[in-house]
């Protein structure tokens, strides 16, 4: 089968959702399909190329940081997509299409809808839902009737975590399946024998460096636990995004200029290797879809410490395969980080658990075959008003 997947972030360019889309893109090509991407073009790469076997469309648009996009960059991705789909569409003879996100990838698969009748899916990835990320609530009125347009017109609508799911329909009448992110277990494998090096306790965090991370949150907590402890640990913060200034001076004011590092985005092997070096993996965030770094850090066989949010409550399984603590709980967090930073006789079968449900619960390939599934069931008979 010929398969578009739109997305306005793809590697090196974004996050979790630009690996969902290369990820799938690749058990695509692996199960003998003919997948082809249409993504935004970022410093030299632009154009058509091909990409690890995949065919890869860079469309131009205002794209100005690898870690985060503005609204307006977003809408100039939205029109330039719109303005190549029926072309790229006609050339390739798409047979399926794959929209991550409603908007901005949205339009482009029902405006190809609209011109040749090739069902798309869409795959909701969490900002683009109303009432997951604070602040876009007028966004999302404004866009309202576009987004029911272009959700009604779906062979189906997607979610990667029930929480998702749930958010959705609450906020549109329109059903949506649920197909949860995966994990390559072959390239993310827990490290062999002890770790060596320093001894002391490496926290990780890996993602984007914005207010849904609630970075500035973790570093509080943090500093206060030094202040109120002997323990000795350090953390390691893989990724960047607008909030990278403001980290690096809170960092400073609180005096943990000396065991907090920042290392920027890094490759997958480098990433591979801290996930593998690193003792608890943190996520904190204020919400989730189903997060790509929790399932990776799972495959390698590393306990998470993370919120009990959607996504991170559906990946982790508390006090099984990590420890969830409730949203802004300091108290909480305090106590679960105190407890597994000084009891390995907890973190070591946590992290044997996680990696035997990343490898039983999460493939790409079943995640690719699914949304195969959807695109080629019977269009549904009704159309919700």
């Amino acid at each position: 089968m010929r398969i578009l997947l739109i997305n306005y972030e793809y590697p090196p360019v974004g996050a979790g959702a630009a690996t969902a889309t290369r990820a799938i893109a690749q058990a695509l090509l692996a199960s003998g399909h003919a997948p082809t991407v249409l993504t935004t073009s970022f410093g030299d790469l632009r154009g058509t190329a091909e990409e690890d076997g995949l065919r890869i469309i860079r469309v131009a648009s205002r794209r100005a940081l690898r870690a985060s996009a503005t609204l307006s960059e977003m809408a100039s991705f939205m029109m330039r997509a719109a303005g190549e789909v029926r072309s790229v569409v006609r050339s390739g003879r798409i047979e399926g299409i794959i929209a991550f996100f409603s908007f901005p990838s949205g339009p482009a698969a029902w405006w190809a809808h609209r011109d040749s009748g090739v069902p798309y899916v869409v795959s909701l990835r969490g900002g683009d839902v109303p009432g997951a990320e604070p602040g876009l609530g007028l966004v999302h009125g404004i866009l309202k009737p576009f987004r029911r347009a272009i959700l009604r017109s779906a062979r189906s609508v997607v979610a990667n975590s029930p929480g998702l799911k749930a958010m959705s329909e609450r906020a549109d009448p329109v059903p949506v399946q649920m197909i949860p992110n995966g994990v390559d277990t072959r390239f993310f494998f827990p490290p062999g024998g002890e770790r060596a090096g320093d001894p002391v306790p490496r926290l990780l965090f890996v993602g984007r460096f914005q207010a849904q991370k609630n970075l500035p949150w973790l570093l509080d907590q943090l500093a206060a636990l030094r202040r109120s402890s002997n323990l000795r640990f350090t953390l390691d913060l893989v990724g960047d995004g607008p909030q990278r200034p403001i980290l690096a001076r809170q960092v400073e004011s609180l005096r943990l200029a000396d065991i907090v590092r920042f290392h920027g985005w890094i490759d997958r092997s480098e990433l591979r290797a801290h996930y593998q070096g690193a003792d608890l993996v943190i996520n904190p965030s204020t919400y989730e879809g189903m997060p790509n770094v929790v399932l990776e850090a799972m495959a390698c066989g590393r306990p998470v410490l993370a919120s009990r949010v959607q996504g991170n409550d559906t990946a982790v399984v508390d006090r099984v395969t990590g420890w969830l603590f409730p949203l802004g709980d300091a108290a909480g967090f305090g106590d679960a980080i105190r407890t597994l930073l000084s009891r390995p006789d907890l973190t070591l079968p946590l992290g044997v658990a996680a990696r035997l449900r990343a490898e039983r619960e999460y493939s790409w390939a079943r995640s690719a075959q699914s949304y195969l599934e959807l695109l080629a069931a019977a269009p549904p008979s009704s159309t919700l008003a």
